[in-house]
């Protein structure tokens, strides 16, 4: 769709994998975009050299993303949003960090069970949220909270969240939530459910499987109506780290949520 501006079909798959994810590796981007190395490796030299992108090392990893310095960074952003929210479904699809092919040969249980443990003693949150786009109906804010954390069986439990919510510089009000968090082991993967509709009325958020250690990320991308949404997640005994991506037609939104 943007090959006409871009003159190269990876320069866009490039664009857009950092517009979703917000970082990347070449080796990570040749597994789930299933392109050559070669091709993507000089797709990013050359939105590189064009200052498009910036990069950094992780250990020995070099990681790329979208160059905070570039003096057109808000308008690519919004191109890239609208393309994102032209693709069909299927090819959204392409630039989740979780894919079910790959997803399924992973030995993950151990891994799942550690998370799992560690949802159940969860007590409180902190909350922020920004929206990426100029529509100043966006989220943008901060709040904390408690959480009441009900075993509802040995697979379901359920986070009832209650706090204090701040918009910019207005006044405090207050929010509550409640996400109900379903343990699947014989799919190697936990569901996240939002229960605003109430208990019998879930609204699905996503799928989450273990990337790595300590790591979970969405499985596929959750499709509501015209709005994608995405996560993923770092946990350690500490506390748990659930990063939201949601990308829509008049949605450009992350939200963190810190729970300890």
């Amino acid at each position: 769709m943007l090959e006409g501006l871009c003159g190269n079909k990876n320069v866009q798959k490039v664009l857009l994998f950092l517009f979703v994810n917000s970082k990347c590796y070449g080796a990570q981007l040749q597994r789930l975009l299933r392109t050559p190395l070669t091709s993507l490796q000089n797709a990013l030299a050359r939105l590189e050299k064009g200052k498009v992108i910036s990069s950094y090392c992780e250990g020995k990893t070099k990681i790329y993303q979208l160059n905070p310095s570039y003096p057109l960074l808000t308008e690519l952003e919004q191109l890239l949003k609208k393309t994102y929210t032209l693709l069909p479904p299927q090819d959204k699809k392409l630039y989740s960090l979780v894919q079910q092919d790959a997803f399924e040969k992973r030995i993950q249980d151990p891994l799942l069970l550690g998370f799992w443990e560690r949802l159940k003693i969860v007590k409180e949150l902190t909350l922020h949220a920004r929206t990426r786009s100029k529509d100043e109906t966006g989220w943008n804010g901060s709040g904390k909270g408690n959480v009441l954390v009900a075993l509802d069986s040995d697979v379901v439990l359920t986070f009832h969240e209650r706090g204090s919510w701040q918009v910019q510089q207005s006044q405090n009000m207050t929010f509550s939530n409640t996400f109900r968090w379903t343990l699947d082991r014989s799919a190697g993967m936990i569901s996240l459910e939002h229960l605003r509709l109430g208990p019998n009325n879930p609204v699905f958020l996503f799928h989450l499987a273990p990337t790595g250690n300590h790591l979970l990320a969405s499985v596929d991308s959750h499709l509501c109506e015209e709005d994608v949404y995405l996560a993923q997640v770092f946990w350690d005994r500490h506390h748990i780290r659930l990063s939201w991506r949601v990308i829509g037609p008049k949605k450009n939104e992350e939200m963190e949520y810190y729970y300890r």
